[in-house]
């Protein structure tokens, strides 16, 4: 939280949340009293956990999908019109999963 306080950013990925069940009331203790908006990948167990925050006054968020090890967001920057898409990320250890994810992320990308 103090993080987002001192920075202020458009958009925050946090990876290896261990939270299985994320609700506007966990973000808000993160991202403050300001207007935000967010998307989350549940864990498996104490494993992984992805979670997305943005500022709502600033980004649109249109889409956000989530997909094995990757929460996707698209949308676009309010002010300037620029679309944008945001992968957050978190890589399995297996070296075998984690090369089948770059080379998915590659042919998405």
């Amino acid at each position: 939280r103090k993080l987002v306080g001192n920075q202020n950013p458009f958009l925050f990925c946090i990876q290896e949340t261990k939270l299985q069940f994320c609700d506007a009331l966990i973000c808000s203790s993160l991202w403050g009293n300001s207007s935000h908006g967010f998307s989350y990948r549940p864990s498996v167990g104490a494993s992984g956990g992805l979670l997305t925050l943005w500022d709502s006054s600033e980004v649109e968020v249109w889409s956000s999908k989530s997909n094995d090890h990757v929460l996707w967001c698209h949308g676009r920057f309010i002010k300037s019109g620029d679309e944008f898409s945001v992968a957050n990320v978190y890589a399995p250890c297996d070296s075998g999963a984690k090369q089948e994810l770059w080379d998915s992320l590659s042919m998405r990308i």
